[in-house]
């Protein structure tokens, strides 16, 4: 990202999402010949035919990126209801009545009551209909066949007084309006790569794959290649598959499962679940420039002190130079001096001074 939006830019990153989805997913449905080889092996060294391994992995080969529901149900659409149970009209038995032969009564879903009469010889084909309000239910007492209760009069509560917060502000008036949200549908309408629970279940079945080809690879690498072959029995799928192509199998589930799992993945996971991680994303990533910017101000004042010393030296190197000559003449003459008192005798100073 460039730095200039960045709530933005990484709400951007999130519709890339999709795209990076069905990568995978076409991946993913590659994995068939890794899956049978699995399967077949599995079953030939545990001696059970019906094993199944990595169901839901098998499951997306075949259907691909279904949603949760269908993955579920095992129908595109879903689960269905009958017909009787979806009704919005019951019909109660035909009554007779001084008035209506042969009639019915028709409760809608606007809990309204229809009185229909039925057509007579003796009426027109336009017969009226009578639409009345829905009479409340009846009240009836019903006896539990209970005399008294015994509420347990001689229990003693105490005469301590419970203090309830007085100071606490319950708010006023109004009605609070709570919302229900049905999480549960949302997520069934989901795919199987976007929804978590799911796609969690697909990277362990990866992880499975990839761990059981990997060492397959190492067996077959450090042993002979015939040594199943030489077993009773032995289907001739594990027999002809060489390490070749086991590598192949390999680095082909290893693509989906790389995508899945990496930094970048995560992150755009998070930022597309979570509100709060967007906002402290946010706030890092600001907190980031700040540093960037400070860091780059540091630069250039550096630059300018690397300028000026260089022109400092500039500026002290002929005096340097001179300095040192005049040191090393007055050395020379303390030499000289001192030997003419030693009869003549070479005098050398050493120390330091003879690194100039």
């Amino acid at each position: 990202i460039t730095g200039d939006h960045v709530k933005s830019e990484l709400k951007d990153l999130v519709l890339d999402i999709p795209k990076i989805m069905s990568n995978i997913a076409g991946e993913i449905v590659t994995l068939h010949d890794s899956l049978s080889y699995y399967q077949v092996f599995a079953r030939f060294l545990i001696k059970d035919n019906e094993l199944e391994v990595c169901p839901m992995l098998r499951y997306f080969v075949r259907h691909g990126n279904v949603t949760v529901s269908q993955w579920e149900t095992g129908s595109p659409t879903g689960p269905t209801q009958d017909s009787d149970t979806d009704s919005s009209v019951e019909i109660i038995e035909p009554i007779e009545t001084q008035e209506i032969k042969n009639g019915c009564i028709i409760i809608t879903e606007e809990n309204e009551v229809i009185r229909e009469e039925p057509d007579t010889t003796e009426s027109n084909n336009d017969s009226p209909i009578e639409i009345l309000e829905k009479e409340p239910p009846l009240d009836c007492d019903i006896d539990f066949g209970i005399d008294t209760i015994d509420f347990g009069a001689d229990i003693d509560f105490g005469e301590d007084v419970i203090d309830f917060g007085g100071d606490i502000d319950f708010g006023e008036g109004g009605d609070v309006e709570i919302s229900v949200l049905d999480a549960g549908e949302d997520q069934k309408n989901e795919s199987l790569l976007d929804n978590t629970t799911t796609r969690n279940k697909l990277v362990d079945e990866l992880f499975e794959l990839t761990a059981f080809l990997s060492a397959r690879c190492d067996e077959l690498a450090r042993h002979s290649e015939t040594i199943l072959s030489e077993i009773p029995d032995c289907p001739p799928e594990i027999q002809t598959t060489q390490l070749g192509n086991l590598e192949k199998m390999l680095g082909t589930a290893n693509k989906p499962l790389e995508k899945l799992t990496n930094d970048k993945m995560r992150h755009l996971l998070l930022l597309k679940n979570s509100e709060k991680y967007l906002d402290r994303l946010t706030d890092s990533m600001h907190a980031q420039l700040r540093l960037s910017d400070k860091m780059e101000d540091s630069i250039e004042e550096m630059k300018l002190r690397v300028i000026e010393a260089e022109k400092t030296y500039e500026d002290v190197e002929p005096k340097l130079k001179k300095a040192i000559e005049n040191t090393k003449y007055l050395k020379s003459c303390v030499e000289s001096a001192l030997s003419s008192r030693y009869k003549g005798r070479p005098v050398r100073i050493m120390g330091e001074i003879n690194t100039l």
